[in-house]
C-alpha cells in the first residue's frame, strides 16, 4: 500500500551516508519504507536506517483536528521516545529509538524480530512461558518504581526476539509518566484481563508467574497493594456493567 511520506523521511530516502574504512563504503540513510500496519494514530512502517533493520512510527496529522489540538502527536511522540530511552536504562528491554522528529511525529526505531506472547502462549511448555511472564512482570515493577506507566500491556506488546529468546515489551504509544498506584495497577488489570481473554487455559501460571516477577522486584508489599487496587477496579467495572444491565432490563 503507498502512502503520502511527510518531507521529512521523503529528503531521507534520496539520501545517502559515504564511510571509509580503507575504502568507501556507501549507505542508503533510509530505504523505501514498507507500510506493516495502520492504526487510529499512527502508521507502522518497516525500512532500513543507516543499514540497521528498523520500524517507523509515524503519528499522522488528520485534516479535520485544530491546530491547537493536533499538537499532541508531537507531545505524545516525546513523550513515548523519553520513556523508551528511560526504560532501557532502567534495564527494560524495548525497541531503541534511532530518530526522533517531534516535528512530524515520527520515531524511527529498531526492528525486533520474534513473536509475540499472544502467538506463542499455545507453543511453548510451561516452563519456558513462566520464564517469559515472571520478565514481564518484574519489567511492569521497574517501570512502575521509576514513575512510569505502560498504559497497553498485553500480551501483544510482549515480543520474544527469535535469536536468543529475550524478552521486550513494545507500543508505548500510551505511556506516560506519573505517580498515581492506580495508572500502576490499571497495567497489571489490562494484562490480566488480555490472558483471561485470550489465554484462559493457561491463566494460572500466567498470572502467578507475572506476580512472582513483579514482587521479586517491587517487594511484596507493593505487589499485594497493586492486586488491592485491582481488585477495587474490577468492582467498579462490574458495577457499571450491572447498572447498564439493569437499565437496558428496564427499557424493554
Amino acid at each position: 500500500m503507498e502512502i503520502e511520506l511527510p518531507e521529512s523521511l521523503r529528503s531521507m530516502i534520496k539520501e545517502k551516508l559515504y564511510i571509509y574504512t580503507g575504502g568507501i563504503k556507501t549507505i542508503d540513510i533510509l530505504s523505501k519504507p514498507i507500510v506493516l500496519s495502520i492504526g487510529a494514530e499512527a502508521y507502522i512502517l518497516k525500512c532500513r536506517f543507516m543499514d540497521i533493520e528498523s520500524i517507523i512510527k509515524w503519528r499522522f496529522p488528520k485534516p479535520y483536528m485544530p491546530p491547537e489540538l493536533d499538537k499532541i502527536r508531537s507531545i505524545r511522540t516525546e513523550i513515548e521516545a523519553k520513556i523508551m530511552w528511560k526504560s532501557l536504562l532502567m534495564g527494560v528491554k524495548t525497541p531503541i529509538p534511532l530518530y526522533v522528529d517531534t516535528d512530524d511525529a515520527i520515531i524511527i526505531m529498531t526492528y525486533i524480530e520474534g513473536n509475540t506472547l499472544r502467538e506463542l502462549v499455545d507453543r511453548i511448555e510451561n516452563e519456558e512461558l513462566c520464564r517469559i511472564c515472571r520478565e514481564v512482570g518484574d519489567y511492569a515493577a521497574k517501570m512502575h518504581i521509576n514513575g512510569i506507566s505502560h498504559g497497553d500491556l498485553t500480551t501483544s506488546n510482549v515480543i520474544i526476539d527469535s535469536r536468543e529468546g529475550l524478552v521486550h515489551l513494545i507500543d508505548f504509544g500510551l505511556a506516560s509518566f506519573g505517580k498515581r498506584d492506580e495508572d500502576y495497577a490499571i497495567d497489571i488489570h489490562i494484562f490480566f484481563r488480555s490472558i483471561e481473554s485470550a489465554h484462559i487455559n493457561r491463566e494460572g501460571i500466567m498470572k502467578d508467574c507475572f506476580l512472582n516477577g513483579y514482587s521479586s522486584t517491587a517487594g511484596s508489599e507493593k505487589a499485594y497493594k497493586m492486586l488491592k487496587i485491582v481488585n477495587d477496579i474490577r468492582k467498579r467495572g462490574r458495577y457499571v456493567a450491572e447498572r447498564k444491565l439493569r437499565s437496558e432490563w428496564r427499557s424493554l
